[in-house]
């Protein structure tokens, strides 16, 4: 996990609150590996959306291990 991960869950610990960038940020530091990428162009906006569409089609591969390891509420 990168420093930047940890600052954001420390002011979201110390704060109970994260910005929606800030916690866009988080999620793409936790979901895309370490000098990965997901597209060559674009917006964080267009980042957000390929990523959302790549963490379904996973779940939907292993929904199972999904509810049982990650569901949060």
């Amino acid at each position: 996990m990168s420093k930047k991960s940890k600052e954001l869950l420390k002011k979201a610990n110390d704060t109970g609150y994260l910005s929606w960038f800030e916690f866009s940020m988080l999620m793409h530091d936790l979901l895309i590996h370490e000098g990965g990428y997901v597209l060559d162009t674009g917006s964080g906006e267009n980042v957000n959306a390929e990523v959302a569409l790549r963490l379904a089609e996973k779940i939907k591969k292993h929904s199972t291990l999904w509810e049982i390891f990650f569901m949060v509420g």
